[in-house]
């Protein structure tokens, strides 16, 4: 009786541990490969860039459906100061327009960021806003953001 009691229990161990693996392949696999092939919207992955005075920025994205991540850096440069940042992006899309936010990818900074930019241009271009923790003033900024969707060159 004992022994039959210890093989359920183990048994129902060993069940819900599969039934929760095969969830979270379900959940991360599964689902995003659907929601993928329905999704009938634009397509904006891949890498955009923008250059200002005193700013040059790039961003590259991965897009499922309406949900996109990717990288951000942007090379500041004034008289007082010269700096390169770098951040892990993730954010969504909807009828035109990217809601992104960053957080650097060195822990040891603090400058987080968001945007809110709009499609143009056919699909070439993203105009917005940055706005972002200046760690200098500790005020929140803006900025206008331009990225150009970057083209794949023939060889």
């Amino acid at each position: 009786m004992l022994s039959e009691g210890i093989l359920g229990i183990v048994t129902g161990i060993i069940t819900s541990g599969i039934l929760y693996l095969a969830k979270l392949f379900f959940d991360t696999k599964i689902t995003p490969y659907l929601r993928e092939i329905r999704y009938q919207g634009v397509k904006i992955d891949g890498a955009w860039s923008g250059k200002n005075d005193e700013s040059e920025s790039r961003l590259f994205l991965d897009q499922s459906a309406h949900e996109l991540s990717g990288t951000f850096t942007i090379k500041y440069k004034n008289e007082q100061r010269e700096s390169v940042l770098d951040f892990r992006v993730r954010g969504y899309m909807w009828e035109g327009y990217i809601t992104l936010n960053f957080i650097p990818k060195d822990r040891r900074v603090t400058s987080y960021a968001t945007t809110l930019l709009k499609l143009h241009d056919g699909g070439h271009l993203l105009i917005g806003q940055w706005c972002f923790r200046n760690v200098q003033t500790e005020q929140v900024e803006t900025w206008p953001l331009s990225l150009g969707r970057e083209t794949q060159k023939a060889n």
